[in-house]
């Protein structure tokens, strides 16, 4: 079996030069940290929030940056997860690796291990703009504070393998780049809420509606007033939004069925 170092230089050598790609990690680097800007116009928040500068205050910081994350890792790590296997059926790289000796298992944990680095890379670039901003407009700086929402940390890391895994499996089931770009963005935005809201709610009419893949990825790092929302919820006995408990054990069970589901494709598939 082939090293991690060399499937991971394997991926990088097909993909430095795709223009699509280098697009899309620019894109990354220049809106995570510019887009959350845009609270520096507003003059006041509503409550809890007592001013537009607590966006970029910790603990704050986590939970805002993790949104304004979640709608671009949605996009972003949607197309990359899409385009870097089905280029290969585009080019015929797949069916070479394999002629010239790159077994299927090996090919698949080529893919496995360049997700998970660009989504551990995702999530440092996260971490650094984070404490960035954290560090340069809190006032009082203590170590609870900061420490308060570190667990959003490695639930965006799970958010974008999440959105990548499924992207990458819809690639390996459809093999065409607009097809499968259609399907992705088409049942994160429809279908899955079709689903939720007018079939679900109206047969079970409970909770079970949020156990949905997308939702479940989704809730890692929620609206910045979930925790608002908690207080109407319990009111009133509706639930919004999964705990972060009940959604990273809901979207790591989905992960590994999507990675399953890629694997099983790649084992059985004529190539």
């Amino acid at each position: 079996m082939a090293s991690f170092v060399h499937l991971l230089q394997l991926e990088w050598l097909k993909l430095k030069q795709h223009r699509g790609f280098r697009v899309l990690v620019l894109m990354y680097l220049a809106l995570l940290p510019t887009i959350i800007l845009i609270g520096k116009r507003l003059p006041e928040l509503p409550p809890p929030l007592v001013s537009a500068d607590a966006i970029y205050q910790f603990p704050g910081i986590f939970v805002y940056l993790g949104y304004e994350g979640n709608w671009l890792s949605f996009f972003l790590m949607g197309f990359l997860g899409v385009i870097f296997v089905t280029q290969e059926y585009s080019y015929k790289t797949l069916r070479q690796n394999i002629i010239t000796g790159l077994s299927r298992r090996d090919y698949y944990l080529s893919k496995l291990y360049f997700m998970l680095t660009v989504c551990f890379l995702a999530t440092l670039y996260y971490t650094l703009v984070a404490f960035g901003y954290g560090l340069t407009h809190t006032p009082d700086l203590f170590a609870s504070v900061i420490a308060k929402n570190l667990d959003y940390i490695p639930r965006y890391f799970l958010m974008c393998f999440g959105y990548m895994s499924f992207a990458f499996l819809l690639g390996l089931l459809l093999q065409r780049t607009g097809l499968a770009l259609f399907l992705y963005f088409g049942y994160i935005v429809f279908i899955e809420s079709i689903i939720r809201w007018v079939i679900h709610l109206r047969v079970f009419e409970n909770s079970s509606m949020h156990y949905y893949p997308m939702n479940a990825i989704e809730d890692l790092t929620p609206i910045p007033m979930a925790e608002m929302a908690q207080g109407f919820q319990s009111q009133y006995d509706f639930q919004f939004f999964l705990t972060p408990t009940q959604a990273a054990i809901t979207a790591s069970v989905y992960v590994a069925l999507f990675l399953f589901g890629a694997y099983r494709l790649l084992q059985t598939r004529d190539l």
